[in-house]
Parts: structure tokens; C-alpha cells; sequence
């Protein structure tokens, strides 16, 4: 590990941005059905009766709403975690950046490392966005998320 070269913020930043573009586009692939079948089940109104129809069309929605919200709170974390524990040692984002993520002697996260990371880096960016700002001061340039797993974001090869 004394030999690696940290990844620096801006590889970091602009690797995060690319994994948020890939999350959206995959919540777009996933929700897109899920309004068809809606509107779908609007347009087929015309066969019951209002009430039915209302209520059949919320009870989709709302379903619909819940799944997408658990979705989306979960599938991040999960993400991130199975990513960072893989051989990889990486996201998708990570691994374009060619950056890896490592613990303190510079082995692979464990499953449990990468998930705490994940969902620390999530709480933190939504309690306190300047936490963000973290790596800035510290000489290892460490975010929160990093330094409660003794963590490091390295340069990959």
C-alpha cells in the first residue's frame, strides 16, 4: 500500500456522477413498463365503472410508488456494496475512473465494509452535504465514509 497513489478527489467526484447516470438510466428502464401498464389501465377505464376504475388505478400507483421508493433506497447501497466487496474492488464509475477501493492494508472489502461505507456515504450526503467536502482536509483525502471503515480510494492499475 505505501507504493499506491491515492485517487483524488476529482477522479472520485466525476466517478460518482458517472454512477449516478447509470443508476437513472437504469431506474428509467425499470419504471418506464410500470407508467405504461399504468396508462394502460387508464385507458381500459371505459370498461368499469369510475370507482372501480379510481381505485383500480390508485391501488397501481401506489404500489407502484412504494416499490419504486424501497427500490430506490436499496438498490444504491446494494449496488455500491456487491461492487466494492467484488474482485473489481469497484463500481462501474470506479472502474472507468480507474480507481479501486481498499481497506487499510489494501485487501478487498468485506461485503459488510462496503455495505457500511455505502450506507454512511448516503446518510452523510443526505444529513450534511458539506461532509462531501471532507476529503479536502484530510491529508489521505478520506471522506467520512472512508474513515469509519479505514478505508482508501486508490489508483487502480
Amino acid at each position: 500500500m505505501e507504493n499506491s497513489q491515492l485517487a483524488g478527489v476529482g477522479n472520485r467526484l466525476v466517478a460518482q456522477i458517472i454512477d449516478g447516470i447509470i443508476l437513472t438510466i437504469a431506474f428509467s428502464v425499470i419504471i418506464i413498463p410500470f407508467g405504461g401498464f399504468a396508462a394502460l389501465l387508464g385507458m381500459s377505464a371505459d370498461n368499469l365503472n369510475d370507482s372501480e376504475a379510481s381505485a383500480a388505478i390508485a391501488s397501481f400507483a401506489g404500489i407502484s410508488i412504494l416499490g419504486f421508493v424501497l427500490f430506490s433506497l436499496v438498490a444504491p447501497l446494494l449496488y455500491e456494496a456487491v461492487m466494492l466487496s467484488s474482485s473489481k474492488q469497484a463500481t462501474l464509475g470506479k472502474i472507468i475512473m480507474k480507481v479501486k477501493v481498499v481497506n487499510e492494508t489494501g485487501d478487498r472489502l468485506t461485503f459488510g465494509q462496503a455495505l457500511g461505507r455505502s450506507l454512511i456515504k448516503y446518510i452523510s450526503v443526505n444529513v450534511c452535504f458539506l461532509l462531501w467536502l471532507w476529503p479536502f482536509f484530510n491529508p489521505q483525502e478520506q471522506s467520512l465514509h472512508d474513515l469509519v471503515i479505514k478505508g482508501y480510494v486508490l489508483r487502480s492499475n
